[in-house]
């Protein structure tokens, strides 16, 4: 018997090897923004709330679409045509769902005076209980509508003019990260609709699979990246 028969020709794993240097590149773009974020939040005045209600729906439909990709796989390795266009489709109305609710949580942050581009002094809500903004990682004193350097427990030197001109970095980040990711999201949208006419038109079947685990590792890439990133997000804020 032929011990070449069941090995990946070079070719294949050529081409898997090309998405997962990929993958690892845009994994390296987003640790350096993380660990950016780390660095900044210790010498700058930082936000500390909570992150907008939407993106835990966000996570649970991208932890969906990474099971309905599997099934995808799962079914055209079975012979099933139609379950793996069936399950790709769900895939892609999943990921317009996830990026729905990313773009709620943005307005979510909106509501609440948190911008792109905007200053700690359109923040909204109650401070200690909505929100702390902190100095060096210390929450700032308030007393009557004013600000006190962490220290200052006499109260006897109010910041309000120094914290309400600062920009709010930590919302800017917020959404630099979350849209970043769904710029590397449209790239995972591209992938689906070729995998969606590949799957249409019979060009992908159990004897030729290389075109949807490719799309499938970047697609799960893309999920494991958010769940780092609200995860880190979630405990760091």
């Amino acid at each position: 018997m032929d011990q070449n028969t069941n090995q990946e020709p070079p070719k294949n794993r050529a081409k898997k090897m090309l998405v997962w240097l990929g993958v690892a590149s845009i994994a390296m773009f987003f640790l350096a923004f993380t660990s950016a974020y780390i660095v900044l939040q210790a010498d700058h005045f930082w936000v500390q709330d909570q992150l907008p209600q939407m993106f835990a729906f966000s996570t649970g439909l991208i932890l969906l679409s990474s099971v309905t990709m599997y099934l995808a796989h799962r079914s055209i390795s079975a012979g099933n045509r139609s379950g793996l266009k069936m399950w790709l489709v769900a895939t892609f109305v999943l990921g317009l769902a996830f990026t729905a609710t990313q773009y709620l949580g943005w307005k979510e942050m909106q509501a609440e005076g948190k911008f792109f581009i905007g200053t700690l002094e359109a923040v909204k809500g109650e401070y200690g209980t909505d929100y702390v903004i902190l100095m060096k990682g210390e929450p700032l004193l308030y007393d009557d509508g004013k600000f006190y350097k962490p220290g200052d427990i006499a109260y006897s030197e109010p910041i309000n003019e120094r914290v309400n001109d600062t920009f709010n970095i930590s919302a800017s980040f917020l959404y630099l990260l979350s849209g970043l990711h769904i710029a590397h999201l449209a790239g995972g949208f591209i992938w689906l609709i070729v995998l969606l006419a590949q799957s249409f038109s019979g060009r992908i079947s159990k004897e030729n699979v290389l075109p949807l685990e490719l799309g499938s590792i970047y697609w799960h890439f893309l999920d494991i990246l958010w769940i780092y990133l609200y995860v880190f997000l979630l405990f760091i804020r």
